[in-house]
């Protein structure tokens, strides 16, 4: 067990054990008598300390761990010593020189510690430390770098015009060089990813840039930026993520605006396995873009348990697309064709009119909210039923004696023999007595839900004959006209002639 010494160097403290600290300390000294008669020797020592902190802080893992004498001696051949660059050194230092491994800068420099190399940087990474090892090759700064990518989507969207390409290929690209660069984890990888001499020689004449790129006030002004940027985007993500939330609640719990559920039970879609797919892919993205936002504004490191949770919500939000997609194929490939049918009604009355209203069991039924198309009934989702009114059509012949009653059918199939074969097979139930045509449009629930088939009637009255419809059956539905038609219904029934008289 040895005993270690916490001391600073380069303003940054460092826990060194006895062996390494009297190997630096003599070094340290052996550089002070050496550089003593020189004008600028004080400014040169300050400029060792701060090249030996940085070698130091890459030569360990971590802030806490300890220097070893190897470290030391590991670190001192990278510098350099007094006897490398200088033929004439004091006996002072001599009792240094002495016992030390006669190895030269020259030996590091020939073995590739100098010559830079392309690395990724993962201590000062947001993602992968891809950006930060280009910044190290090129010598710019890590935020121009993540700019430029930044500024590669904006090409790519813009030529594109679609932003999900161009987010695949920054990803790719960005992926790719994640492969094929490699971390720098070695001491000498570290130097040979900066490609910093960091020797004493270099040091003395000023010749050699300091390792790190520091930076200047333009891209302290973009670092600020990109944070204003960055924190306008999460509030708008925030903001986005409350407003999908309150729209699903709306939307699940509105019985007077759109009543949307009764769409969902019409078409047979009202099944939790869908509006659960539904939510994951509306409200994935945002939440796992406001996740990368916070992370870059509080400069939170990427891990690999932030990778697996970023993959694992990818991977939910592709399947719930997934799903919805197919959902929607499968209804459209089902319903790609149509056909039209027609069946004749024969009407043999003495009467001058020819009244058609619906089924007493439509009475109670209610409209569905804002459509004056749909009915309803049933005050639970579980036991709701929808119909869809039949359009009735008029129209005058003088040359008929008797009414003529015509129903048009159309009907959905994935070719078009199927829908031709759909559409003859369509019963729309009525009731034909003497001048009374009772119509009842059938019921549809999530069992049995709407196949998309239609029904018209088109009724040919004589001259002198008329047509009295009850609302709320019309020629045509129009969702400006369903206040006025509700009112119809609602409050004026006298009998059966209630309605427009042709």
């Amino acid at each position: 067990m040895k005993p270690t010494v916490r001391v600073s160097i380069g303003g940054l403290a460092f826990n060194l054990d006895e062996d390494a600290y009297r190997v630096l300390n003599n070094y340290l000294q052996a550089l002070k008598r050496h550089f003593a008669a020189n004008p600028e020797g004080d400014e040169i020592i300050s400029d060792i300390e701060a090249r030996l902190s940085e070698l130091l802080q890459m030569r360990i893992s971590n802030a806490e761990g300890v220097v070893s004498e190897n470290d030391a001696q590991e670190i001192i051949k990278v510098m350099g010593s007094p006897k490398d660059f200088d033929d004439t050194i004091e006996e002072s230092e001599k009792e240094y020189n002495a016992g030390q491994e006669d190895t030269s800068t020259k030996e590091y420099a020939t073995g590739g510690y100098f010559k830079k190399k392309l690395y990724r940087d993962t201590e000062n990474k947001f993602i992968g430390g891809v950006c930060s090892g280009l910044s190290h090759y090129f010598r710019v700064d890590t935020t121009v770098i993540r700019l430029l990518f930044a500024g590669l989507f904006v090409f790519l969207f813009v030529v594109g015009n679609r932003i999900v390409p161009s987010c695949i290929a920054v990803v790719l690209i960005y992926a790719i060089l994640w492969a094929v660069m490699p971390v720098a984890k070695t001491f000498t990888q570290k130097l040979s990813m900066t490609g910093a001499d960091p020797s004493i020689m270099n040091i003395e004449d000023r010749a050699q840039t300091p390792k790190k790129y520091r930076g200047s006030g333009l891209s302290a002004f973009v670092s600020v930026l990109i944070t204003v940027i960055v924190g306008i985007i999460a509030v708008s993500l925030l903001v986005t993520i409350i407003g999908i939330i309150a729209s699903i609640l709306w939307l699940h719990f509105d019985t007077e605006i759109l009543g949307f559920n009764n769409y969902l039970i019409l078409t047979g879609y009202n099944s939790i396995n869908l509006k659960i797919a539904a939510i994951l892919a509306l409200l994935l993205p945002p939440v796992g873009l406001l996740v990368l936002m916070i992370k870059v504004l509080r400069h939170t490191p990427y891990t690999t348990r932030t990778m697996v949770n970023f993959t694992i919500g990818l991977v939910v939000w592709l399947g719930a697309v997934f799903y919805l997609v197919n959902a929607g194929v499968k209804f459209g490939n089902s319903h790609k064709a149509d056909a039209k049918s027609e069946e004749l009604l024969t009407v043999n009355t003495a009467s001058d009119s020819l009244y058609i209203r619906l089924g007493d069991e439509y009475q109670n039924a209610k409209f569905l909210p804002n459509n004056p198309f749909m009915l309803y009934k049933g005050e639970n989702e579980s036991e709701r039923e929808l119909c869809l009114l039949p359009k009735i059509r008029v129209k005058k012949d003088t040359t008929l004696t008797d009414y003529v009653v015509e129903i048009h059918k159309r009907a959905y199939a994935d070719n078009a023999i199927a829908a031709k074969r759909e559409s003859e097979i369509l019963k729309l139930d009525y009731v034909l007595t003497d001048s009374l045509l009772v119509i009842n449009p059938k019921w549809y629930n999530n069992s049995h839900p709407w196949d998309l088939e239609t029904f018209e009637i088109v009724v040919t009255a004589p001259r002198n004959k008329n047509v009295l419809r009850e609302e709320p059956l019309r020629e045509s539905y129009d969702i400006k006209d369903s206040y006025r038609v509700k009112k119809s219904y609602r409050n004026v029934r006298k009998s059966h002639c209630i309605g427009n008289i042709f």
